[in-house]
């Protein structure tokens, strides 16, 4: 069976390196073109290109997979099969009828559960006890194909006890695609000459949405329970990181912590204690933080921070934008809105 490789880092940097690797390689990459990032505004160096480099496979780079000079090249190609992981852009129907097998999507939750740009995030934030990896036929509808192969992970731990080992969104990231590297390859293993089996068929009635993020959705909301809290500082650690903001408004992310579970008679964004960290009221409970980040500073830990900043109990945070996570429910499905 011939693949491309159709995927954007890092997400998917694990399942090409382990297709590399492989008794199945691939015979091309589709990735995104070179974007400038950063203050500098310099070129971001595409680790997937590196590796196709190395291993001499032909690399495209479309602005737009609908353009036809690259349906004409991806037609070129010839290929059995067509593996998206992280790839970022909607693939036409011209596109999926050009594979003889289709494309199969390696999609970061346990679909039907979390369709969408942001599974691992919404994993965290919604306190689900586990989440895991899924293959799927790729079609049309977004993430609506059936289901090939699944691998679990549980999310059972508790922050609490350990803050330093709780899954935050790039520690769970990174553990998805290492099960999603090895089961996408036993499953090529399995089905290299073709046709792909039949697969499950997603239930509509257990159907979640997500969307991708935005900035402002990092935007702490204290009066929330110091678990929803903590959800949120785990689940967008990276990017957009959760923000609040000091008593003069400047802007202030707060990188690590832990939820704690006390009475007490404080506002919401009160600083309560800076015995042992910053200890912040929240709706329910209390937030400990132990890392943050003042903008245009490194991190560094709360009580470095507080040697040079005057924070004391019954100082208040801001929070000049609400995060708007709630859960809606239209024809019984439950969309996320960060």
């Amino acid at each position: 069976m011939k693949t491309v490789f159709l995927g954007s880092p890092p997400f998917a940097l694990e399942p090409f390196r382990a297709l590399l690797q492989s008794g199945h390689p691939p015979a091309a990459l589709i990735t995104a073109p070179p974007r400038r990032s950063g203050r500098g505004r310099k070129t971001a160096q595409n680790p997937l290109v590196k590796l196709a480099e190395a291993h001499g496979l032909p690399i495209l780079q479309p602005v737009s997979a609908k353009d036809e000079a690259f349906l004409q090249a991806w037609r070129d190609l010839e290929p059995d099969l067509g593996v998206v992981v992280a790839y970022g852009q909607i693939l036409s129907p011209q596109f999926l009828a050009v594979p003889t097998w289709g494309c199969i999507n390696l999609h970061a939750s346990l679909l039907p559960r979390w369709r969408g740009a942001s599974p691992i995030q919404a994993a965290l934030i919604s306190g689900d006890s586990q989440t895991g990896v899924c293959l799927q036929k790729v079609v049309p509808a977004l993430d609506a194909g059936a289901v090939l192969a699944s691998a679990s992970l549980s999310l059972a731990q508790g922050p609490a006890d350990s803050p330093e080992q709780a899954w935050t969104s790039p520690r769970l990231a990174s553990a998805l695609a290492e099960m999603g590297a090895s089961l996408l390859v036993d499953f090529l293993e399995k089905t290299q000459d073709g046709p792909l089996p039949a697969g499950q068929e997603q239930d509509p009635e257990q159907v979640t949405l997500c969307r991708r993020l935005r900035k402002e959705d990092g935007w702490l909301h204290w009066g929330r329970s110091s678990e929803e809290v903590d959800r949120q500082v785990r689940a967008l650690l990276g990017w957009p990181d959760a923000q609040t903001a000091l008593p003069d408004g400047t802007a202030l992310k707060i990188l690590e912590g832990k939820p704690c579970f006390g009475e007490h008679a404080a506002a919401p964004g009160e600083v309560l204690s800076t015995q042992a960290g910053l200890e912040i009221a929240c709706g329910g409970g209390s937030y400990q933080v132990f890392r943050l980040q003042r903008a245009g500073k490194a991190p560094m830990d709360a009580e470095a921070f507080l040697r040079g900043h005057s924070l004391p109990p019954g100082s208040r945070l801001q929070s000049p934008g609400e995060a708007q996570i709630t859960f809606l429910s239209p024809s019984n499905k439950k969309i996320w809105k960060a």
